[in-house]
């Protein structure tokens, strides 16, 4: 056997065991997954959110919206906030400089007047250009309601205009093109209230693509007509009803999707806000370094208040729970999806090079012994490693150089063993618990009850491996390629917005 046979055969080998280890620490996850979200369904039987709701120890909330160049979903986004079961809440728009009409609607739709508001400079930012505020006609729960006009800065100083411009201890994050379900931050506080120590929690997200929107609330679920938002639905069943859930089991959780997260407000101003090249703080400084910014702030953020928890050993953590529902639209071209996940790479190596101080690190517990080294190795080093083994080994094959039984063992590794983890993550997502005697039917994550849905998702979980995983690899290798070549920009791509989309299979939510 000659020497480039021997090298060859040796990468090949090392492409087996990676795919054997990736799919098999998922498989793990959805063992672990599945375990919690039969918990979680099993508890609507006993579901306490009039408790929570009539609590005196449920805080008040903020939402934060930030909205740039949201003109097409902007009126059923905050419309949805309206309808949210919360005791007092208060909601924060703030338009991050946009250049269409989205200001214009938000104040002619429900009737904002300019006037000055309560705000401190808690966390330094682009410059404010005006307040407006709703005195009239709030809807039930919601004590406040005031949109900020700002310079354009993006999305991560849009949150921290919104943090300085809020009044309440805790708020929420979340994109101005998505639709948060009528129960989800009672069910997302009841895990606050059960459990001491929480700072930051996420939630499960889902597409809404496909699905009916009237007057702010998905009212029937759907599927998507594309099959590239198909092949996203099992994606995000995967990333959500199961990584994160389990991660969160181990306590080495490091994002909460920008789309849907609750925080303790003081949390995050002690470790210096949402990262932009604006900030000033000493821990962001000491954490990140002096003019740092990035295009995934849901991720940095989340990592830095994790090594803030450990480092000064306070008895809290970041928690996540499969259960409270926010909706957002998923691209359905191949350019959009091409941009989202270039630009998820970028963010997921700057988060990664920012603190690199937990890799190996015993303080910071399962987060730099085993998350952090689980994303270097699968979700950076893995990208351009599984795309090298697609387009390698059929070709070593081709030429001679591995025989049809490896070749058969890599295909059995890659792609079936693949299939089977997608697959496991649409019947956890999918899976229907009986939460009382009286009901016929059973209580799910996602209610795709429809059996047609979910033989089309299984079939599209079967596919995942066979095309669309690939070209969402060559996306990521480009996301590698444009971080090192120095590219920043954010690439936001073109929405058709959720008004009143129906799909006519689509089941009653």
């Amino acid at each position: 056997m000659s020497g480039t046979a021997l090298v060859l055969q040796v990468l090949s080998a090392l492409l087996v065991l990676y795919f054997f280890l990736y799919n098999s620490f998922q498989l793990a996850f959805v063992l672990v997954a599945f375990r919690e979200v039969r918990h979680q369904l099993r508890s609507r039987a006993y579901e306490d959110l009039d408790i929570v709701a009539g609590s005196p120890f449920t805080p008040p909330l903020s939402i934060i919206v930030p909205a740039y160049n949201e003109e097409k979903t902007i009126v059923e986004s905050l419309s949805s906030l309206g309808r949210l079961r919360f005791p007092r809440m208060e909601i924060i728009v703030v338009n991050d400089g946009s250049t269409d009409g989205t200001l214009d609607r938000i104040v002619r739709e429900f009737g904002f007047r300019r006037m000055e508001i309560t705000y401190e400079d808690r966390i330094s930012t682009c410059p404010v250009r005006g307040f407006y505020e709703l005195r009239e006609g709030l809807p039930p729960g919601v004590t406040r309601w005031v949109v900020v006009d700002k310079e354009n800065g993006g999305k991560a100083d849009a949150l921290n205009v919104g943090i300085n411009a809020s009044t309440c201890p805790m708020f929420v994050s979340m994109d101005a093109d998505s639709v948060i379900d009528e129960k989800a931050l009672l069910q997302a506080f009841r895990v606050m209230l059960r459990e001491e120590g929480i700072v930051a929690i996420g939630g499960q997200v889902s597409l809404v693509n496909g699905c009916e929107v009237h007057e702010g609330q998905v009212r029937k679920v759907g599927l998507p007509d594309s099959s590239l938002a198909r092949f996203q639905v099992v994606e995000y069943m995967r990333s959500f009803s199961i990584g994160r859930t389990a991660l969160a089991r181990l306590n080495a959780i490091m994002i909460i999707s920008g789309v849907f997260g609750i925080f303790r407000k003081d949390v995050v101003v002690k470790v210096g806000g949402y990262l932009t090249r604006n900030l000033t703080g000493k821990l962001v400084r000491e954490y990140v370094g002096e003019g740092r910014e990035t295009v995934c702030e849901d991720m940095e953020i989340i990592v830095r208040i994790q090594r803030y928890i450990r480092e000064k050993r306070l008895p809290s953590r970041v928690g996540y729970t499969p259960e409270p529902l926010c909706w957002t639209e998923g691209p359905e071209t191949v350019k959009s999806l091409g941009k989202q996940r270039n630009r998820w790479m970028r963010g997921l190596i700057e988060t990664l090079v920012y603190h690199r101080a937990i890799l190996w690190n015993p303080r910071y517990g399962n987060l730099g012994w085993f998350a952090y080294p689980f994303f270097v190795l699968f979700e950076f080093i893995g990208a351009p490693l599984e795309f090298f083994g697609y387009l390698a080994v059929p070709l070593l094959y081709a030429t001679g150089y591995l025989s049809g039984s490896f070749f058969f063992l890599f295909l059995l590794l890659s792609v079936a063993y693949g299939a089977l983890v997608s697959v496991s993550a649409v019947v956890t997502g999918a899976w229907s618990e009986a939460t009382s005697r009286d009901r016929k039917r059973g209580s799910s994550l996602l209610r795709y009850r429809d059996r047609r849905h979910l033989a089309v998702l299984l079939a599209y979980a079967l596919l995942e491996n066979l095309g669309y995983r690939q070209l969402t690899l060559w996306w990521r290798n480009r996301g590698i390629w444009d971080y090192y070549f120095g590219k920043t920009g954010w690439e936001k791509f073109e929405r058709k917005g959720f008004g009143e989309t129906t799909e006519q299979s689509a089941e009653e939510a």
